[in-house]
């Protein structure tokens, strides 16, 4: 009868728990078993799979059972699998899992495992679980992965532990690619103007940020910026906010993804001497570039000139 009380906490029936749980910022002189997110911090790209696990270190407690909710940021997050690891079961004792679910939508994770028709515990530090996840392709940022609901509970007595160590977690998911022309062989001659024309990148890129090249010994700049896509109802533009700070660069107000294969057209207004491209079409490593007209500060018209300038996301 023991057993299936444990197995009925572990399940989840009850929701709340008064164990007294401490943070890992929180240094006592005590030692608590502990339950914790590791790795504690992981860096992805969008799009990227990956796996943390969820262990446990019972610091000389007998751990019969345990029960976890975690919590994650669906909009950077999906989870994919939560599977079973060998803490509880590491010497061939049985164990019953319940619940084990998680919710996309919501960004959270349920897992309970009790060990069974033995009487005793596990003393040796371990895997509970691993959660698979993906990073939600086209989106970048931090996503936090915090336990909360745990219960430990001990053998012999079948008692909820009271006293709880929690090590929470935290993804970050940045773009590894940029659309970089690099620098021009040949920048000059070069003036300020209105660029148009179009980018096709090959790779997914999150850009937050338009660098300009300069030429040499110059102020080089871009004062204003828009790139747009109507089929995918893109449309974001940027402005320059004067020779203060990193002036060479130009931020938007919100992130964006340029799509692998997509055609964005562009209008880049320079200032000063920026670097130039004297060709009608470019091809960086990240996709191709293309001048449709440039008119520059005194009225003349061409056809290849292409602004060398380099979109990427900074935090």
């Amino acid at each position: 009868m023991k057993y299936g009380i444990v197995f009925i906490i572990i399940a989840g029936i009850i929701t709340s728990t008064s164990a007294l749980i401490q943070t890992a910022s929180a240094p006592t002189s005590a030692s608590f078993p502990t339950i914790s997110v590791e790795p504690s911090y992981l860096k992805v790209s969008p799009g990227e799979t990956f796996t943390v696990n969820i262990t446990i270190n019972p610091e000389g407690e007998e751990i019969y059972g345990a029960q976890y909710d975690l919590f994650f940021d669906p909009n950077l997050l999906n989870a994919t699998a939560q599977t079973p690891g060998t803490f509880l079961s590491h010497d061939g004792v049985h164990t019953i899992v319940m619940p084990n679910r998680f919710n996309n939508t919501i960004g959270k994770l349920e897992y309970g495992e009790s060990r069974t028709v033995v009487d005793y515990g596990v003393t040796e530090p371990g895997v509970l679980a691993t959660i698979s996840f993906e990073a939600v392709k086209g989106r970048v940022g931090i996503s936090d992965l915090n336990l909360s609901n745990v219960t430990l509970i001990s053998a012999p007595e079948l008692t909820e532990i009271q006293n709880i160590s929690v090590n929470h977690g935290m993804v970050e998911i940045e773009s590894p690619f940029d659309f970089d022309t690099g620098t021009s062989k040949n920048p000059y001659p070069s003036i300020s103007g209105v660029h148009n024309g179009t980018i096709t990148p090959n790779q997914t890129i999150t850009v937050s940020t338009l660098y300009t090249y300069p030429c040499k010994g110059t102020g080089g700049h871009t004062e204003y910026v828009r790139i747009w896509n109507s089929n995918l109802n893109l449309n974001v533009t940027a402005r320059w906010g004067g020779y203060t700070g990193d002036w060479h660069n130009i931020t938007f107000d919100t992130p964006f993804t340029l799509h692998p294969n997509i055609t964005y057209n562009y209008t880049i207004k320079t200032g000063s001497y920026p670097q130039i491209i004297h060709k009608k079409e470019f091809n960086t490593t990240r996709g191709n570039i293309t001048c449709k007209g440039f008119t520059d500060t005194n009225g003349k018209t061409y056809t290849n000139w292409i602004p060398a300038i380099r979109l990427f996301y900074q935090k």
